[in-house]
């Protein structure tokens, strides 16, 4: 047996095991079994005429009284230990309560269906959902282990595997940018509709956002100005310590020194937005409002400077490597023609690799500006226009994550929200274009096109 055929087993065995994870994944807890049980329960003893959310809350007592009856009496248990199960377990009820609470189609279901079958379809869907995804790759998984067992099987010529390998590959391509066009027109569907009760202009340069008054003040200049703010100044800290960092990693660092700090700089490139966010508001936002004598240390200034820590690993390893695969026949030239070490890298190896350059920079700020966690958490969310460094000031990305979750679905404000996620995209793929536009210009094409 070759080693493809044994790979193709391994892969195939691999997707039996994340199916394996996704049928128990898909399995109702106890918790579910028991808003279960209790909806059957309910529909036994009820009117089946009553309204879905008159079963639902029914159900969520029986199976509130249920959960806590079991808990409390579960043998082998201490006090404590009943506690913290309880405290979980009514948790994930009231989860399980909202879940079916929110459903539209639940809800709104035929007059005459059993409640009953609206709740448990509602709850099937979700215990689904958590193994949907473990089933799709476990299906790909098992889709490549057998494409290639098939090919081993069918013995086909070279040019024929290559043209099937590039046709899946081809599929593969097309089915990433389909997806994406679909996020793209799904983002402006549900965004156009507000430009029904605003219009384009006065959404763009409006000075007012207070969505749920009557009627709401949809209007995001601040939020624009907030955005652009938090990432030009968060550009200005991160850029020069990025690229410094970059050549001095690539030309002047020993070997040794540039492989423990590369690694550890690209290791901080993975650290969580809500770590940095939680280590602004605890540290960095005291320390400002003491240091400063200011009134609040969640402001402008303590978001950009989070975000210009979380920009600098970006822009550091991808200028880094672009400053390290300049040719080295250029800096010898260079240093033969009698330049010193500092003017071939300014005058060479800066020139040859700003293709590179730019676009670590470009990453890094469209990063900053499409960041929400960091903003939500430390930029003090006024929708105001900024007059200070110090003033609070409340980004596009934190405007959506605060108050999408609060937005009556199909409401003005809801619409409002993505349309500000349009204008979001819209930033975002100027960034895009910008960096791919500089790339072009500046790609150096060997060594001798200088």
């Amino acid at each position: 047996m070759n080693k493809l055929r044994i790979t193709s087993f391994a892969i195939l065995v691999f997707g039996a095991i994340l199916f394996s994870v996704g049928y128990m994944k898909a399995q109702p807890t106890y918790v579910e079994n028991v808003f279960l049980r209790g909806s059957e329960n309910v529909g036994e003893r009820g009117d089946y005429s009553m309204s879905v959310l008159d079963a639902l809350q029914k159900t969520n007592m029986y199976a509130t009284h249920e959960v806590t009856e079991s808990t409390t009496s579960a043998p082998n248990l201490s006090d404590a230990e009943k506690s913290v199960l309880l405290e979980d377990r009514l948790t994930e009820l009231a989860y399980v309560f909202r879940l079916v609470r929110e459903d539209r189609d639940a809800l709104n279901s035929p007059k005459g269906e059993d409640p009953i079958e609206a709740i448990h379809r509602v709850i099937d869907a979700s215990m689904l959902s958590r193994g949907l995804a473990y089933y799709v790759t476990g299906g790909i998984f098992f889709f490549i282990g057998l494409s290639i067992l098939t090919l081993q099987a069918l013995h086909l010529g070279r040019r024929t595997k290559e043209r099937m390998i590039h046709s899946a590959f081809f599929v593969m391509a097309t089915t990433s940018i389909v997806v994406l066009f679909l996020i793209m027109v799904f983002l402006f569907y549900e965004g156009v509709p507000v430009f029904k009760d605003v219009s384009v202009g006065n959404f763009i340069f409006g000075h007012d956002w207070y969505p749920t008054e009557e009627p709401p003040a949809l209007q995001i200049f601040p939020l624009i100005i907030g955005s652009i703010a938090v990432t030009a100044l968060s550009s200005l800290m991160a850029i020069p310590l990025g690229v410094m960092t970059a050549i001095y990693l690539a030309e002047i660092a020993p070997q040794s020194v540039r492989n423990i700090v590369k690694p550890m700089l690209e290791m901080l490139a993975a650290l969580p937005s809500v770590v940095i966010g939680f280590f602004g508001m605890v540290v960095v936002a005291p320390f400002l409002q003491d240091f400063f004598q200011i009134p609040v240390g969640l402001n402008l200034f303590n978001a950009s400077v989070m975000l210009a820590f979380m920009a600098v690993p970006t822009i550091t390893s991808i200028s880094e490597d672009a400053i390290y695969s300049v040719p080295v026949e250029l800096k010898e030239a260079s240093l033969a023609l009698g330049a010193t070490h500092w003017q071939s890298i300014f005058r060479v190896i800066i020139p040859a690799s700003l293709s590179g350059i730019t676009t670590g920079v470009i990453l890094g700020m469209a990063r900053s500006i499409g960041e929400t966690m960091v903003v939500l958490m430390v930029a003090g969310g006024a929708a105001l226009i900024p007059g200070s460094i110090f003033d609070p000031v409340r980004p596009m990305p934190a405007s959506i994550a605060a108050e999408m979750a609060e937005a009556p679905l199909g409401s003005a404000h809801y619409h409002a929200l993505f349309a500000i996620g349009m204008v979001l995209f819209i930033f975002t793929l100027l960034f895009n274009l910008v960096a791919d536009h500089i790339a072009h210009k500046y790609k150096q094409v060997g060594a001798a096109t200088l």
